[in-house]
């Protein structure tokens, strides 16, 4: 008689879900942020709506391929890409992006990740 063990598939840990929450709230951060500048409403000095926008599409863009790397296993794909998230934050002098870029990058060594990664990439 032959055994049949079924694979579950990893759980996402707590480090990763974190990386993932704070992205998406970082889009609509800018989004909100973007619409009180443009609109008049909130009074930033040297704020420029267009930078807020164009990097609010990035960070779109990168949330994407985030969710996309981190489901095919890629590990320096996904930590490239929030890289390019601090870099992309620079026009626009959005610390918020800054901070959140640079934990997120911190809890990408996190050991759990890790073992998430490497499950999905076999």
């Amino acid at each position: 008689m032959d055994t049949v063990t079924l694979q579950t598939a990893p759980q996402k840990p707590i480090a990763l879900r974190v990386i993932m929450v704070s992205f998406l709230l970082k889009v609509f951060i800018a989004f909100g942020l973007y619409y009180a500048v443009s609109s008049g409403k909130l009074e930033i000095p040297n704020a420029n709506p267009d930078y807020i926008l164009y990097t609010t599409g990035i960070y779109i863009v990168n949330l994407v391929g985030m969710i996309a790397s981190a489901l095919n296993g890629k590990l320096k794909l996904f930590r490239a890409i929030i890289l390019f998230d601090f870099i992309a934050s620079i026009p626009a002098k959005a610390i918020i992006g800054f901070i959140m870029a640079t934990y997120s990058f911190g809890l990408t060594f996190h050991p759990k990740v890790k073992e998430f990664f490497k499950a999905k990439a076999e």
